[in-house]
């Protein structure tokens, strides 16, 4: 790592981002034991669901951060576009509700920080396990105080595709994925419901391919990092549709997984 007193950039960002690790880390201790969930959902839909505590969780995260950069842009899923800077902080308080809800397990806070529209570090946090995914760009990917190992290359055939019913039927539907063909090339299909920490599951080779066509910019913006970190590649495709507009997305551990996987659509980028 450079050395501190001749990068006062980097100084600045080590601050920052060991700032975001204690109170991630805090927060996150405080919601694992919450009760008294209120559920509403989000413009009449049924799977689209949001609580009390993720607008809670989101403030005061928000708040205690702000409070010592002051200047610092927010963009957050519960509402939340303060664009007055360069610097700009990407939050999701609670990504995987419905599993917050439902079984209390599988969700994650997950937190980036971009400096002038470049990642500079990533966090997610899974509560219920305790384990902290976090990377500054360039300096490598951490489970808690274990580094991660750079990602192998792995085939298809020896594959496991994380994505929801929902999403596989959208790549049907738009991309053209024959999903019968698709269910003969890989080894297996599980759904986890919480994108960010299901990109965290291939940064650890525990599965290799993960999809989805609902995903926001908050849900995937620092697991990415820790993706990438590893070696291992998402593609996006892009809309021009609002920010908060759903996206669709292909994450692997290689990009030679990644292109495998995309030939298998007949319509892509």
């Amino acid at each position: 790592m450079e050395n501190m007193e001749m990068n006062p950039k980097l100084e600045v960002v080590l601050e920052k981002f060991n700032l975001a690790k204690e109170v991630v880390l805090r927060i996150g201790k405080e919601l694992k034991d919450k009760s008294d969930i209120v559920v509403e959902s989000k413009n009449n839909d049924i799977s689209d669901l949001v609580t009390n505590y993720d607008v809670e969780v989101q403030d005061k995260i928000m708040n205690e951060i702000k409070n010592v950069f002051l200047d610092d842009s927010w963009l957050c899923e519960e509402n939340v576009n303060q664009i007055v800077s360069s610097n700009l902080w990407i939050l999701d308080p609670i990504d995987g509700t419905t599993n917050f809800i439902s079984h209390r397990r599988d969700y994650t806070i997950s937190l980036a920080y971009y400096h002038r529209g470049k990642p500079t570090f990533g966090i997610v946090y899974d509560v219920v396990n305790d384990e902290l995914y976090h990377c500054v760009v360039g300096q490598g990917a951490y489970c808690n105080d274990q580094q991660l190992e750079q990602l192998p290359i792995t085939k298809m055939k020896d594959s496991i595709l994380n994505g929801s019913l929902k999403s596989l039927l959208g790549f049907y539907r738009s991309h053209g994925l024959d999903l019968d063909r698709l269910s003969k090339k890989i080894r297996a299909h599980r759904s986890l419901g919480c994108s960010s920490l299901a990109i965290c599951q291939l940064a650890l080779n525990k599965e290799q391919l993960f999809i989805s066509n609902h995903i926001k910019l908050w849900d995937y913006a620092a697991a990415r990092l820790l993706l990438e970190e590893v070696g291992g590649r998402i593609d996006i495709y892009y809309t021009l549709n609002a920010i908060d507009s759903n996206q669709t997305c292909v994450a692997a551990t290689s990009d030679e997984l990644l292109k495998e996987f995309t030939n298998q659509c007949t319509e892509w980028n």
